[in-house]
């Protein structure tokens, strides 16, 4: 079975439900299954009236809408492999992955095909250019529109390719090197769908928040084909500035997210609750110390929780999951103890992505769940993690060598994370083992660990810890401007580094001694995926940072 047949099946079950919802023009439009099929169905039909064939690549570079996910099940409809490309993508990555693909064809938004026109007219290895606008007199003969391709009452044949057939190739965010376009298979996407599904029930009634990147596998698959292959609803954000806005008017069911959304939630919480009186501060602590079940937690869950969680998540969220890099157990705490259940779980682009989820029966906070049903598990010597299971891919596209490289002789995927494994099989991630910091007196340390605790202080954006083969340890340090100059007011950056330095001393009091920080740097400006700092999924890109920034770190340790 491909993606487009299981969709068609339950497209005819939940003919009349919801399937995707979008503001425009200040008002939130929706469309239902059944019609969404027929556009798919025209949708296919333009494509194979462009002469798109079985096999061939099609890219699409576009931010979250629903004309991206029905060009990609039109594009499996008929056996065309979709190539998607993240929106923020520079120049560079954009040509690399069109070649690299030997994509034939570009479907892209309006707004990205005017930030990058020059490039696209000077490319001459597409055949077609498909702009995803309706009607507009702003755009050249050189250009298909999207609504062009509806202009048929015809269908397309039925839907080619099976099982084994190549679905999509997603290209790494290389994060260590040169992206690596990963092959996907129909089976692939559909295992993950059903195993996922098992762990954690998703219902038609459901409504998903979509504002991580379609282009990103996690919100490929748990985003997008998990809600849509269960006749549930996916709404999409308007962008990630406006996520906030969009929980309080979509009033989602589930949440797929990651931990810096969670992260950024939290600080604003806090942030806001010390702007209050003192006894509305005193009411909310006293709310979060009461135990579960108690007669106090039910007057807290009365006068705080209930109002918190309608006030920042809509007031219906019964699920959260956060994936793409590891969360701070202390901000899982805290959103359970106020009734939001957030689970966490793990994956890679090249395992579709799911290798193992909690579910709310059992939440072992800390750990990322135990494997998927069908997806095994084993800790290499060395504490990497191997992954078996029809979630792992095809092979790197064009790549047969790296291919090799990563798998062991007995065919076992290497994830180049570290881990391990407990008593229950449930599996806790370490770090990368590429980003594992090795102290010159023989110290090894995750990063990702120690940023995270660093990330909690509501003084700070983001952070990077250095130290690889170096005595001590050191991080680069985006300070939140925002909330120093609510909790501090206008001050110079000279009192902005002290402030800083305060809060660094106060977490190495908690740390290990060869885990403290040593000195730090204050920057001037974010990270930012549009620098290729950040992955779009707001991973650190650390050869990037450290590259960039090599300067300031030789001078930590000179």
């Amino acid at each position: 079975m491909t993606i487009y047949q299981k969709f068609k099946t339950v497209a005819g079950k939940y003919e009349k439900s919801r399937i995707v919802k979008w503001k425009k023009n200040g008002r939130w439009l929706e469309k239902k299954y059944g019609d969404f099929l027929k556009l798919v169905d025209q949708t296919a039909d333009g494509l194979e009236r462009l002469g798109l064939e079985m096999g061939d690549r099609t890219a699409i570079l576009s931010e979250n809408r629903w004309e991206w996910l029905a060009v990609d099940l039109a594009l499996n409809k008929i056996g065309a492999i979709s190539v998607p490309i993240h929106a923020a993508s520079n120049r560079d990555t954009i040509e690399y992955i069109l070649k690299d693909s030997e994509a034939g064809v570009l479907v892209i938004s309006e707004s990205l095909l005017a930030k990058h026109e020059d490039f696209f007219k000077s490319y001459k290895d597409l055949d077609e250019v498909i702009v995803l606008a309706d009607n507009s007199s702003e755009l050249t003969a050189d250009y298909t529109l999207f609504s062009d391709l509806l202009n048929s009452d015809s269908v397309s044949s039925e839907s080619k390719g099976n099982d084994d057939s190549l679905a999509s190739i997603i290209y790494t965010s290389g994060t260590t090197g040169e992206p690596k376009g990963v092959m996907l298979s129909n089976n692939n996407f559909l295992f993950n769908v059903q195993a996922v599904g098992e762990r954690v029930p998703i219902f038609a009634d459901d409504i998903f928040l979509s504002f991580l990147p379609l282009s990103h596998v996690l919100e490929r698959t748990a985003g997008s084909y998990t809600p849509i292959l269960n006749g549930a609803c996916v709404a999409y954000a308007e962008n990630i500035k406006k996520v906030v806005d969009n929980l309080g008017e979509i009033r989602p069911t589930v949440l797929i997210s990651i931990p810096k959304i969670f992260e950024k939630m939290y600080e604003k919480i806090f942030s806001a609750v010390r702007l209050k009186g003192r006894l509305a501060r005193k009411i909310f602590y006293w709310s979060l110390q009461q135990r579960p079940g108690s007669r106090r937690k039910k007057i807290a869950e009365f006068l705080v929780l209930k109002k918190l969680r309608h006030a920042v998540f809509g007031g219906r969220l019964r699920l959260s999951v956060s994936g793409g890099a590891s969360i701070n157990e202390k901000i899982i705490k805290f959103f359970i103890n106020i009734g939001i259940q957030v689970i966490e779980g793990y994956g890679m682009t090249e395992t579709s992505p799911i290798i193992a989820v909690n579910s709310l029966a059992k939440n072992k906070i800390g750990s990322v769940g135990a494997p998927l049903s069908g997806v095994e598990v084993k800790i290499a010597f060395d504490k990497e993690i191997l992954v078996k299971g029809e979630n792992v891919m095809l092979g790197y596209w064009n790549k047969p060598e790296a291919t090799q490289e990563t798998f062991t002789e007995d065919s076992w995927f290497k994830t180049g994370d570290l881990g391990f494994l407990d008593q229950e099989d449930f599996l806790t991630i370490i770090g990368r083992k590429k980003d594992l910091i090795v102290t010159s007196n023989g110290k090894n340390i995750a990063p990702e660990k120690l940023e995270g605790i660093i990330n909690l202080s509501p003084l700070i954006e983001q952070s990077v810890v250095v130290g690889h083969r170096r005595s001590f340890l050191a991080v680069l340090i985006v300070p939140d401007k925002e909330s120093i100059k609510q909790s501090a007011g206008e001050i110079s950056p000279a009192e902005i580094e002290k402030l800083i330095t305060e809060e660094i001393t106060k977490i190495n009091a908690k740390l290990e001694s060869h885990e403290q920080i040593r000195k730090i740097k204050i920057l001037a400006n974010s990270f930012s995926v549009e620098e290729g700092e950040l992955t779009p999924t707001l991973k650190v890109r650390r050869k990037i940072i450290e590259n960039k920034y090599s300067r300031l770190i030789d001078e930590f340790y000179n």
